[in-house]
């Protein structure tokens, strides 16, 4: 089994190809896929160290060229609290620049990510960075997300991001709130390059009847009314009751990192 893989289902939607720095993950959102669906010990309480990672990843690179987006991560986050001690995304990073490949990364960790601002811009085109968004309440953020950062932390930091000139991206998913999704969008419009939305799945019991539709109409009128580039996840597209969706909303390989 190779560390680098390409994803399948829904995670397919956000990169042609993945890799995950630590098994499990110590966020705690209640709303975690591994938690929920493969019921995970480690989803909620722990990021373990993988055997020999970066050694290990050193010679897959070696190996093999890869041509595709690859995403850092699906099931840890590679900010997680354990990373500030081992740093072994900052070593993912480095190998993955020496060999050429295109980067996306993927947390929910804030300014914990702007330790390695240094290699991000090594990369120079071949990366962007993004945030998971969810709530503009705190307290309801640390409720259902308990060990990741702050709303306003993980906003700053791509604003940070942008003022040095390094691709930005927001996953507007789960939607747990349609109205604070909305203002998490319109919030940070002028610091993100694009967006990928998408709607709540396997956490929906836990909430009351969401109008899916609406959701739909009002992101994508946000969208284009700003000009910004956006995907619209599957799950949220089956809204899409008149097909007014154009092809590159649906494309989930239209924002990728390209050459």
């Amino acid at each position: 089994m190779t560390l680098i893989y390409e994803p399948k289902g829904k995670a397919r939607e956000y990169s042609p190809l993945a890799l995950n720095v630590y098994n499990g993950c110590d966020f705690g959102c209640n709303y975690c896929y591994t938690k929920i669906i493969k019921r995970s010990p480690l989803a909620n309480c722990f990021a373990k160290e993988r055997t020999s990672f970066l050694i290990k990843l050193e010679k897959e690179l070696s190996k093999n060229i890869y041509t595709e987006q690859i995403l850092l991560s699906f099931m840890c986050d590679p900010y997680c609290t354990t990373d500030i001690e081992l740093c072994k995304t900052r070593g993912a990073l480095k190998l993955l620049n020496a060999n050429d490949c295109l980067v996306a990364v993927l947390t929910k960790s804030g300014k914990n990510c702007l330790r390695d601002i240094d290699i991000f811009k090594q990369f120079g085109k071949k990366i962007k960075v993004g945030a998971t968004l969810t709530f503009i309440d705190e307290i309801q953020s640390k409720k259902i997300e308990p060990n990741a950062a702050p709303p306003d932390d993980r906003i700053e930091t791509l604003k940070q991001l942008h003022k040095k000139g390094i691709k930005t991206f927001v996953s507007i998913e789960p939607v747990i709130d349609p109205e604070q999704s909305l203002e998490l969008m319109e919030k940070t419009l002028t610091f993100t390059d694009h967006y990928k939305i998408g709607k709540m799945n396997y956490y929906e019991k836990n909430f009351p009847m969401i109008d899916w539709a609406k959701f739909l109409k009002d992101a994508v009128k946000l969208m284009r009314k700003n000009k910004k580039k956006f995907y619209i996840k599957k799950d949220l597209a089956k809204f899409d009751i008149d097909k007014k969706l154009k092809c590159c909303e649906i494309d989930h390989d239209a924002l990728n990192i390209k050459r």
